[in-house]
């Protein structure tokens, strides 16, 4: 009967330590990132950008492979809502690690003057790449602040309005 008991204990205490290893594991064997992104625009009364992709690349990738899909929290954003607040763009969880660059895709932007009429500018590349590599640490949530920068992304010829999205700063925090 002692030798049961110690029996029990001893496999008792291998289950307890296998479980505690078994949550290190897998609370450090992903992270989370978060990917907000802000900016007002000056002589804008409404500009609202509708985002179609937001995605990350492994810096162990090799370039045009290897990128992450991320899961979009908000499709369309008014930017002068906004306001200068951040908003949540995308947040998933993803492999910890050393990463190069996040890439945003846009499909559609919709602009209205100060006082004017809405219009539809015209996307011509919607894609815009960082260039700042950063790390994400695991069993962490990781934010990452955009700019789009909307004045050096929005463009007007021949009476055309052109997005081509620009990305200022980013911070990481």
């Amino acid at each position: 009967m002692v030798r049961a008991r110690v029996a029990g204990v001893i496999i008792l205490g291998f289950l307890l330590i296998a479980a505690g290893v078994s949550y290190y594991m897998a609370s450090t064997s992903t992270a989370t990132l978060a990917i907000q992104i802000h900016d007002a625009p000056a002589s804008w009364s409404h500009v609202t950008v509708t985002f179609a992709e937001v995605a990350v690349h492994p810096a162990s990738a090799a370039n045009g492979t290897g990128w992450i899909l991320l899961s979009l929290a908000e499709t369309r954003i008014d930017f002068q809502a906004l306001g200068s607040l951040s908003k949540l763009l995308a947040q998933d969880r993803v492999a910890p690690g050393a990463y190069d660059q996040i890439r945003i895709a846009v499909s559609s932007v919709q602009g209205e003057l100060s006082g004017g009429t809405p219009f539809l500018l015209t996307v011509a590349d919607g894609i815009a790449k960082t260039v700042t590599p950063f790390t994400l640490p695991g069993g962490q949530t990781t934010t990452v602040t955009l700019d789009l920068d909307l004045n050096q992304s929005i463009h007007q010829a021949n009476g055309i309005w052109t997005f081509t999205p620009v990305l200022g700063q980013m911070s990481v925090g």
